[in-house]
């Protein structure tokens, strides 16, 4: 144990050394190398979790503060403070062992580091943490005095509890060798399919038990069906040159819209809103891409294949055969993403409609040898919808 008098310098050479571009891989090896040498991993237990907050000296500490975090939010889940939970997490973040790697970025020390997984996990904890809270304020369920009220709240808050469950999983992904996260994602997983998705489809149910499923309307709330006239159709009325691009991208959930929302707000010169409609019945694929399009009916052949307009629309030709009627096309994401900006221009050019297909999500998570990549594919759709 250090004398009193050189403590303080110690403290400070040593981190000094640590932030050393050159030298700080130098400082890690030697760090575990103590470390192992006095068995620091199996002291730590003796000492109280906020004793060692501000201790960065080795990664076994960095280790302990992430287990002793993880135990204090599922001991407390009922009673939750997520304020403390980020304090603590914001703090070691800002470590040296826990620091994000931006692109292009690099932080002194020796790469093996997990510094990666160890700031997914503290992401991990808080979004529990988070998650948990929200929870708490539903705790007797969800209770609404009829459907319209049910349906801005999803839009308004409800939606948060698909959004937190899903950073969770993403951030839990990211850290899944180390296994700080595996107990407490089983009780996310928990209360997310067992609690959440069994109170909010019990509490739907009863509007759909009770009139809703007879007129499938909301006052104030389009139907999807509506879509081209109330959101496309006025746009291109408003001058004479009007270009409307149309993005629609399969299995793109509301609360993956509101962080792209809050994306778009943030990083373009866009002016991005949120809104929502109700979807036609029954709500597949085929009869929601059929309802988007330009169209006075829909139907049903003998088949079974959705016809527009006495069309059919199942394939991106049909659909731009469709759209043709009103100065449109249809085309692939990916398509007009592989095309240099001349190219893109040329494509568009004299179309009024541009209707654009994107499948990202659909296209992984319906796929059993995939689906556990879905947590991926949305975060990758978020940033393909905001290139597009």
């Amino acid at each position: 144990i250090l004398p009193q008098a050189g403590r303080a310098n110690a403290v400070v050479c040593l981190a000094g050394w640590r932030d050393s571009a050159s030298k700080g891989s130098s400082y890690d090896l030697l760090s575990e190398y103590v470390a192992n040498r006095i068995s620091l991993s199996g002291r730590l237990a003796s000492f109280d979790a906020d004793a060692l907050i501000d201790v960065q000296t080795f990664l076994d500490v960095e280790k302990e503060i992430a287990h002793n975090l993880k135990e204090r939010v599922i001991a407390t889940a009922e009673t939750i403070n997520v304020e403390e939970v980020r304090e603590i997490a914001t703090r070691r973040q800002a470590g040296h062992w826990a620091q994000r790697l931006g692109e292009g970025a690099t932080v002194p020390g020796a790469t093996s580091i997990p510094r990666k997984e160890l700031h997914a996990v503290y992401e991990a904890l808080v979004t529990a943490a988070e998650f948990f809270a929200l929870r708490n304020t539903h705790a007797g369920g969800f209770d609404f005095d009829d459907a319209p009220a049910m349906y801005r709240a999803y839009g308004d808050e409800l939606y948060r509890f698909d959004q937190l469950y899903r950073h969770f999983c993403e951030y839990a992904d990211k850290s899944q060798h180390w296994n700080v996260v595996k107990q407490l994602r089983e009780q996310i997983e928990a209360a997310y399919s067992n609690w959440y998705i069994t109170m909010l489809g019990l509490a739907w149910g009863k509007f759909l038990a009770t009139g809703l499923l007879g007129k499938w309307q909301i006052e104030r709330i389009p139907n999807q069906y509506e879509f081209y006239e109330r959101n496309v159709r006025p746009r291109l009325k408003e001058a004479e040159n009007r270009k409307v691009y149309v993005i629609i991208s399969d299995a793109f959930r509301y609360e993956a819209a509101q962080e792209l929302t809050q994306e778009l707000n943030g990083k373009y010169r866009f002016q991005a809103a949120l809104s929502s409609q109700l979807s036609v019945l029954p709500s597949y694929t085929a009869l929601g891409m059929a309802s988007l399009l330009p169209h006075k009916t829909l139907q049903y052949n003998q088949k079974g294949e959705v016809l527009v307009d006495g069309k059919p629309c199942a394939s991106s030709d049909q659909r731009n055969d469709v759209l043709s009627a009103a100065e449109g096309m249809a085309v692939r994401a990916g398509d007009l993403l592989s095309l240099r900006k001349e190219e893109g221009r040329d494509l568009v050019a004299g179309k009024k409609v541009v209707y654009i297909y994107h499948d990202q999500i659909d296209a992984i998570g319906d796929d059993r040898k995939t689906e556990g990549d879905t947590f991926h594919a949305v975060r990758k759709a978020i940033d393909e919808l905001s290139e597009l």
